[in-house]
This record gives C-alpha cells, sequence and structure tokens, in this order.
C-alpha cells in the first residue's frame, strides 16, 4: 500500500508528469515514426468528421478524405513493427519468448483507459438507464465480430481495431514461442509470409459463402480477414532485427520502395475487396521503411508530432464520444474544418489528461512491476543508431 500510495501522486504532480513525459522522448524513440503515428490518427479524424459535410462531393473526393479508414491500417503497421521489434529482438536474444510477461507488458499499456471507457459506458446504462448494446464484446475483446452476435453492434468507438491488435497480442506470440521450438527463430518469418499471403484468399473465400449479404462488413472487421497492416509490421520488424543491412542500401532500394507506395496507392481505387488491404498494407510498409531509411539523412524530429503520437491511443478512443455531440454546428465544408478544429483540439487535451491520470501512472506501474520480478525489459535495437553506417549510407544516397 505504501508503494501505491507513493506512486499516485498528486493532480497536479500527474500533470507535470506528463507535461515532462512530452517534452522528453525516450532513448531510442524514432521520429519517423511519430509522424506517421501523426499521420495515421488525422486520416482516423478526417474520415470520422466526413459526416459533416456529406453533400460536398468535392471534400468527400479528397484523398486524406475518402482514404481516412487506411489511417487505421497504418495504426497496424506502426503495431506490427513496435510489437513484432520487441519479439524479434527477443527471439534473437533468447530463442524463445516469454509470452506471459508480454500479454502483461501490453495489458498495463491498452488496459487501463480502455477499460475506464467500458466502464463509462457502463455506469452511464447503470445509472441513467442508457441502454449500450453490445458491451460485453468491447470488454472481452470481441468487438470485431459483433455481426456473428444477435447485439448487433458494439458500444467503444473504435473498438473493433483494438480487439483485432489484442487478438494479435495474444496470437502471434504464443506461434512464435511455440515455433521457436521446431525451427530456427530466425527462420519463423516464413510464418509472417504465409499469413500475409494467405489472407486474400481467405478474403476472396468468406465472400462467395452464400450466407453472406454484407460483403464488406466480414472481411473488415476479423482478425483473419483484416489483419495485412499487421504482418507487413511484423514483415519490417523482421528485416530490423535479423537484417539491419536494409536501412543502408543504396538509393535504388528508395526508387523501389517509393514505385511501391504509389503502385500500391493506385490501387486503391480499382483493387478488389479481396486484395485491398493488401495494398493499403503494403502501401504504408514501404512508406515506413522509407522514412526510417531516410531519418539517417533528414531529421524529423519535432515535438508536435511526438505529442500527437504520444496522446493518439487517447485521441483514437476518445474522439467519437466528443465529435458525436458537435452537430449543431452543421453541415458543409465549414463545419467540417471547425469540428475538426474543435473536436480534434478537445481529443487532445482530453488525451492528455488520460494520459497523465491514467496511462502514464499505470507505465510506470509496470516498470516497478518488472524490476521487483527480475525482468528487464529487452529494448529493441535502434538500427538507425551509430555515426559511421550513417555517413556511408549518405554518400550512396547522394550519388
Amino acid at each position: 500500500m505504501k508503494s501505491l500510495s507513493k506512486f499516485w501522486q498528486s493532480p497536479w504532480a500527474l500533470l507535470k508528469s506528463g507535461f515532462d513525459d512530452l517534452r522528453q522522448p525516450p532513448p531510442g524513440n524514432r521520429p519517423a515514426l511519430d509522424v506517421l503515428r501523426s499521420m495515421a490518427i488525422l486520416l482516423v479524424l478526417f474520415f470520422h468528421i466526413r459526416t459533416f459535410a456529406p453533400n460536398s462531393m468535392r471534400l468527400q473526393a479528397l484523398p486524406f478524405v475518402r482514404f481516412g479508414w487506411t489511417g487505421v491500417d497504418l495504426f497496424f503497421v506502426l503495431s506490427g513493427l513496435l510489437i513484432g521489434g520487441q519479439l524479434w529482438k527477443e527471439l534473437k536474444s533468447t530463442g524463445t519468448v516469454q509470452v506471459r510477461r508480454f500479454i502483461l507488458r501490453r495489458g498495463f499499456r491498452i488496459w487501463p483507459l480502455y477499460y475506464l471507457v467500458v466502464s463509462y459506458l457502463l455506469a452511464q446504462q447503470v445509472l441513467f438507464g442508457r441502454h449500450v448494446h453490445g458491451l460485453w464484446l468491447d470488454a472481452s475483446f470481441l468487438s470485431n465480430y459483433y455481426f456473428l452476435f444477435p447485439v448487433g453492434g458494439h458500444a467503444v468507438g473504435g473498438g473493433w481495431s483494438l480487439s483485432l491488435e489484442e487478438q494479435f497480442y495474444l496470437i502471434v506470440p504464443i506461434l512464435l514461442a511455440v515455433g521457436a521450438r521446431l525451427i530456427p527463430p530466425k527462420w519463423l518469418v516464413h510464418l509472417t509470409l504465409v499469413w500475409l499471403i494467405a489472407l486474400p484468399f481467405i478474403r476472396h473465400l468468406t465472400m462467395l459463402k452464400p450466407a453472406v449479404d454484407d460483403k464488406y462488413t466480414v472481411i473488415y472487421y476479423p482478425f483473419q480477414t483484416h489483419s495485412d497492416g499487421l504482418a507487413v509490421g511484423l514483415l519490417i520488424a523482421w528485416l530490423l532485427a535479423w537484417k539491419p543491412g536494409v536501412l543502408r542500401l543504396g538509393r535504388w532500394f528508395d526508387l523501389i520502395l517509393v514505385i511501391v507506395f504509389l503502385g500500391s496507392c493506385c490501387l486503391w481505387y480499382s483493387a478488389h475487396l479481396a486484395l485491398l488491404f493488401s495494398a493499403v498494407a503494403l502501401a504504408y510498409g514501404a512508406l515506413t521503411l522509407l522514412l526510417l531509411r531516410l531519418s539517417q539523412v533528414f531529421s524529423f524530429k519535432s515535438t508536435p508530432f511526438y505529442v500527437i503520437s504520444r496522446l493518439s491511443y487517447g485521441v483514437y478512443l476518445l474522439h467519437l464520444g466528443i465529435v458525436h455531440h458537435m452537430h449543431a454546428l452543421g453541415e458543409g465544408p465549414r463545419a467540417f474544418v471547425v469540428v475538426f478544429l474543435l473536436g480534434g483540439g478537445a481529443s487532445l487535451c482530453l488525451a492528455f489528461l488520460t494520459f497523465s491520470f491514467i496511462e502514464l501512472p499505470f507505465l510506470k506501474l509496470r516498470e516497478r512491476f518488472i524490476r521487483k520480478n527480475g525482468s528487464s525489459d529487452i529494448q529493441v535495437a535502434n538500427p538507425l543508431a551509430g555515426r559511421a553506417p550513417a555517413r556511408r549510407w549518405r554518400a550512396s544516397w547522394a550519388k
């Protein structure tokens, strides 16, 4: 109890701790990923706020509005990269994965704020009689399968993608831990390749079922049909862990990445549903790898990007509840801009409060728990570190 009372401080101390964290990026932070994470949350906001200008065809046709839904897929790529980096590093160092420790680490990061939102919705139902559909699906991280149940929906805004990621956090470490007992850890990447190649075929077969009326819904939400981004992120993490020289190849590789990115983006307009999510994942995977390579030449370090990136989880989880109360502002392009500024700003402020009072204290508690149990965190090696390789890469890029 003494440690907990010392841990949870006064409100002002918690706010100061939040400010300090946002001003001081941790060692090994990759600014290029902050840029991408900021881009992802902006795409999500644009897509959800588009309903405030339903009749503005010019606005709806803008790529960052029309394809704002791909922001979730960019989050998937970044999550696969982050989690994959931890898993591949652990496999490379120890030959196995400590599944329980991994799940607890992710739980301390995801669960506190998520279950606060679930508890808030439950309190509305109990205290104010507001009927909330499918809250048990959100609480059990099954909301991406809501269409299989008679409840007909889920309550937490964006909860389906968090459920999908939580399933990834559970399934992949177990598969890698078991697979490492059968084959060398380095070659476990073949499981990821098979998974990525199989996804379009699974989507195609799913849409062929006679009982399927809404083909988009049954492939958009489930893990087994919409986890391309996670698989691509896992592949990039494997490259950084086992083949770090990929970041020091010549400029011809950048040209390949640009072609893959632009070519995949073009497919967004015409690809069959079975291939669409693969094209989106490949585009964002190529963009992620390209920015990681360019970060050795150009500095992406920026405090606003880091702040938005750090608060993106809270913004993603909370923004729908804020934006949905702004319909009195009207419709049209002007309303779109006003709601984006006001709703986005309010979401960012609320995310900072939840970060300071909930997320950051639990992250600190997680580190204490790890140290107390004698398990030091395995740091993901930063392949961008080291000045000599960077100089060699700059020379090849400038030729």
